[in-house]
């Protein structure tokens, strides 16, 4: 395969990768404002749009990206870079898959229920922190940035600390309580959307991890720091 061929190839999984990290990141945008809003009605349909969007995108990165191996069997650094494609693409499509999780428990949870005002607020706090993770994380792909990729690394602990915050909240808060319909629903709502948040964080830095193999060339998941 010629060079300018291969340039082509790769410009084709940039063009993809972005229009797909720009939909995750939309869905980020949507989860927030249905949080604080949930009269918004025609942010539920564009959501359900946008993750016909991102599986399609995935789809076709993942074909691209044999495309590009049978074609031109790249070495070294374009190696590094076609796989690095590939795992970032395969936890952006789950951080659609878990935003639109939020997006749809949103719908059904807080509404006429102040006792919960205090969860709802941890709730926006950890989707504000996993938005900067899974911003972080695309941007340091995007400009091989692996300070931020270290950072959105250590950022993990934050999201994960707010997650068992939440948990016990909901226990000091309703534990031993005569509770309604509408109150344990909530609660399960709550602990789910918490739990799709804690996982886009993983994704996040599952993203920074891709990173610093394309950069560095090393493999540092399951703690492995050599």
């Amino acid at each position: 395969m010629t060079t300018n061929i291969k340039l082509k190839q790769l410009k084709v999984l940039l063009n993809d990768f972005e229009l797909l990290s720009r939909t995750a990141l939309l869905q980020m945008q949507i989860a927030e404002k249905v949080l604080q809003d949930q009269s918004l009605t025609a942010l539920y349909e564009e959501a359900e749009a946008n993750e016909i969007i991102m599986d399609r995108l995935e789809i076709k990165i993942r074909e691209e990206v044999v495309f590009s191996i049978f074609q031109f069997s790249p070495k070294a650094a374009d190696l590094r870079l076609i796989i690095t494609y590939q795992d970032i693409t395969t936890n952006l499509e789950r951080v659609g898959d878990m935003l639109l999780n939020v997006i749809h428990y949103t719908k059904t949870t807080y509404q006429n229920q102040p006792e919960f005002e205090e969860e709802k607020k941890q709730i926006y706090k950890m989707l504000k922190s996993v938005d900067e993770m899974l911003r972080n994380a695309i941007f340091s792909f995007s400009n091989e940035d692996t300070r931020l990729a270290y950072q959105v690394i250590k950022d993990d602990d934050k999201v994960d600390h707010l997650f068992y915050q939440i948990s016990e909240s909901l226990q000091s808060s309703f534990a031993n309580k005569s509770l309604t319909k509408e109150q344990i629903m909530n609660i399960m709502n709550t602990s789910a959307i918490a739990q799709n948040l804690e996982r886009i964080g993983d994704s996040a830095t599952n993203i920074a991890e891709a990173t610093i193999y394309l950069t560095e060339g090393k493999d540092i998941r399951h703690g492995n720091n050599e």
